[in-house]
């Protein structure tokens, strides 16, 4: 008789969590705090989208596990940004636990050993990759994805390949990996308009090397996100918070936390 009050029991806890989850708006955008690296999830009630993973899936995962539903256990489309370690080696995890419907990438395929296991871990999981250049555009129910770099020559650094996303929902956000100064002129040039935003995660946590006022300007955002954890580049550079505190706040993921943005 326990057992069987036990069983309906954890029956009605289900039922009632799909139904919760079904009645309540579950669009949001969570900047997560993965230490020295970057990741982004965005949900609404029938999609969820994650732009890079960070290095440690033991920080991602939890966070991730927190959004997605226990018995959801899917991943629309993962985007990766460029093969840097801090923003997708925890997405080894990340492919093994989860449904990944789609991997996005920016197409550059470095000599980085990890990177190409990485690729042929997601093939032999049947799991369809595509790549997307300046122009490309992905429409949810609810966000709308405008991919602003790369544009169609790969530069010689890695770092100014990465994929560059406007993301549209209620809110902006502008999600630019780790260009530095060619990438982030270039955008500024073909694609000013489209740069203001709500929401900026600042490009490669800080760096000097991707500082530019005009871009900080441009995007004009309610908030700038830097995330980052305990590094040895001294990352954020001073001279970047300087500059994009004159044109919003700052939430950093290694004094603030994950920021979660409601819809």
């Amino acid at each position: 008789m326990k057992q069987l009050i036990l069983i309906l029991i954890l029956i009605n806890f289900i039922l009632y969590s799909i139904i919760f989850d079904f009645l309540t708006d579950k669009r949001v955008c969570y900047f997560l705090d993965v230490g020295q690296g970057s990741s982004v999830l965005c949900k609404n009630k029938k999609n969820t989208f994650l732009y890079d993973t960070g290095k440690y899936p033991s920080l991602v995962l939890k966070q991730i596990d927190q959004v997605i539903p226990f018995y959801l256990k899917k991943i629309d489309i993962l985007f990766i940004s460029h093969p840097d370690k801090d923003h997708y080696k925890a997405a080894f995890e990340v492919i093994k636990r989860y449904k990944v419907r789609l991997l996005v990438t920016n197409g550059f395929i470095p000599d980085d050993i990890e990177y190409r296991k990485f690729l042929k871990l997601a093939l032999d999981l049947k799991i369809p990759i595509i790549y997307l250049k300046r122009g490309d555009r992905i429409y949810d129910n609810h966000f709308r994805f405008l991919v602003l770099n790369p544009a169609n020559v790969f530069y010689k650094k890695d770092n100014d390949n990465s994929l560059v996303l406007k993301i549209k929902g209620l809110n902006s956000y502008l999600l630019t990996g780790d260009i530095e100064k060619l990438a982030i002129n270039d955008i500024l040039k073909c694609c000013k308009k489209d740069l203001r935003s709500d929401y900026f995660l600042v490009p490669h946590h800080g760096s000097k090397y991707s500082i530019n006022e005009d871009f900080y300007k441009a995007v004009s955002p309610k908030l700038s996100i830097i995330q980052v954890g305990e590094n040895f580049y001294n990352h954020p550079h001073k001279e970047v918070l300087s500059s994009v505190s004159k044109y919003s706040d700052i939430w950093r993921t290694d004094k603030d936390g994950s920021l979660i943005l409601k819809e």
